[in-house]
């Protein structure tokens, strides 16, 4: 994506008109569909001020991302109103064609003008599709290159060059980042034999390390150089100013959508992201600067401070104000559209690799931000492998079960930093990890529990606030568990030695057990 704001060098008004009737003629000898018309009207439009669109792509695959996202009429609610206000855009064209063949000047000036807005705020729509694009291949990137490295980049660009940014580029960059590394993960495992195989009450449990599986992962602490765009977004979710004009932008979409047929299926948290790329455009600073001075001029004439403007100054002013925020709605939509639909691909590229798990990170989507993003890493990583396991013994139906285990981990010198730990209090609240030298885990499970030992222990307070500290910074140690019932097994067989042999086979761990 471009880092700079685009210049207008489209041609000028005359030359896109003119273009606009030609394409309606042609339309129209062919007898073409309503869909067929607004789709290449709306290609027309794009095309003719592409280059007054800021981070338009220069990629033809993700410009092609841009065309389908602008022009689709299903998978999200916000078309309806993109194909309304081309449906009109063509309407207008039709009248404004007659007016110049009939030398009716004025009516060619007023229809000229109303054109041009409707130009103007379907531009806006594709500004929101290419700012919103440009935000969710940004991150993308640059996760990668935290956690794949600076040598994985070239696969990544292979990707963005290759494909759209559509279900097909998802389900290759799942399968290039995540499945085919869990894979080999899994692989190098078993021919390293890094697991272990133990008799649990009556379970035979195979255990593995997830830390395993993130080995296989290149991670940088290189301080990474955020984008323009990023930046932008970032400025929209944290600085006070911009996050005020977001929280404004979102109540206005709110209104500016409500009219749809769907709009219950838009959320509130949604409509905030699309608010915060809409933050991104100038427009967004002009309508708040605008929307602040009508308030605070309503409130002085209500206060008898000033008096009513003229009439007609009041009507010019209303016009404009109204035309700013048709453009800002067209912002906040294109940039909803372009987030709900390539959510919907990725999800279903993702529901790929963890068909069963699918439903724990399905309230993270439509969010596209890099937090966001790392949890999603993390989860498909720990998920895929458990997937992969789930089916080595799908065969073998409820005798056996795939679950993971967590518990804190932190370094024994930061434990033993702590002012007032004892030994003793530390026996009783940690234990050590065997699978890393100089790390303890946490005994307790939950916050609850760890705040119920400190009070039984008497613990000081700095002693707790030490702990308290450590809890919130733990990583957690992830045990991945393949558990085998032993009494369910032993109901369905008349050998149970050879039975367990046949399912440790399965799952490639027979010459350790």
């Amino acid at each position: 994506m471009s880092e700079t704001p685009a210049r207008d060098t489209r041609p000028d008004k005359e030359t896109r008109l003119a273009s606009y009737q030609k394409k309606l003629r042609a339309l129209k000898e062919r007898s073409s569909l309503r869909e067929v018309t607004e789709r290449e009207m709306l290609l027309a439009i794009l095309e003719s001020n592409s280059a007054a669109i800021n981070e338009y792509p220069m990629l033809e695959a993700q410009r092609s991302s841009v065309m389908e996202l602008l022009c689709g009429r299903v998978g999200h609610p916000g078309y309806e109103i993109i194909h309304e206000r081309v449906g009109q855009f063509i309407i207008l064209l039709a009248h404004y064609e007659k007016a110049v063949k009939t030398g009716d000047s004025a009516r060619r000036e007023e229809l000229e003008a109303t054109l041009l807005n409707n130009e103007a705020v379907l531009v806006k729509c594709a500004q929101g599709i290419v700012y919103a694009m440009a935000l969710i291949t940004d991150n993308f990137e640059e996760l990668v290159l935290r956690y794949f490295g600076k040598q994985s980049m070239a696969q990544y660009s292979g990707l963005i060059e290759k494909h759209q940014l559509d279900q097909a580029f998802w389900s290759a960059f799942v399968e290039e980042f995540i499945a085919s590394g869990v894979v080999d993960a899994h692989r190098e495992i078993l021919e390293g034999e890094k697991f272990e195989i133990s008799k649990e009450r009556t379970f035979l449990v195979i255990r593995f390390l997830f830390d395993d599986i993130l080995s296989k992962l290149n991670p940088t602490d290189q301080e990474i150089t955020k984008t323009r765009i990023q930046n932008c977004f970032i400025a929209a979710r944290e600085e006070p100013e911009v996050r005020d004009r977001a929280k404004l932008i979102q109540a206005i979409l709110l209104k500016g959508l409500k009219e749809v047929s769907q709009f219950d299926k838009l959320s509130a948290g949604e409509l905030l992201h699309a608010a915060r790329v809409a933050c991104m455009d100038n427009v967004a600073a002009e309508f708040e600067t605008q929307y602040k001075a009508r308030v605070a001029e309503a409130e002085a004439i209500r206060k008898g401070e000033v008096d009513k403007k003229p009439p007609e100054e009041r009507k010019k002013e209303l016009a404009w104000f109204k035309f700013v925020q048709d453009q800002l709605v067209a912002l906040g939509l294109g940039a909803s559209i372009a987030i709900g639909v390539t959510s919907d691909h990725f999800y279903k590229a993702l529901e790929a690799v963890v068909p069963d798990q699918i439903n724990g990170i399905l309230p993270l989507k439509k969010d596209f931000s890099l937090p966001v993003l790392e949890k999603i890493l993390f989860f498909l990583l720990e998920n895929h492998f458990i997937q992969i396991l789930k089916e080595c013994g799908r065969e073998e139906g409820g005798k056996i079960q795939v679950r993971s285990g967590r518990a804190r981990r932190v370094s024994a010198s930061a434990v033993n930093e702590l002012p007032g730990m004892s030994k003793i209090r530390k026996k009783q609240l940690f234990g050590n990890d065997v699978t890393r030298e100089d790390t303890l885990l946490f005994k307790p499970k939950t916050a609850k529990q760890l705040s119920d030992s400190m009070s039984m222990l008497s613990l000081e307070p700095a002693l707790q606030q030490g702990l308290a500290g450590l809890w919130k910074q733990a990583v957690f140690r992830v045990d991945i568990m393949v558990l085998i019932n032993l009494e369910l097994v032993a109901r369905a067989t008349t050998n149970l030695t050879v039975k367990l042999t046949e399912i440790l086979e399965k799952y490639g761990v027979q010459k350790t057990a």
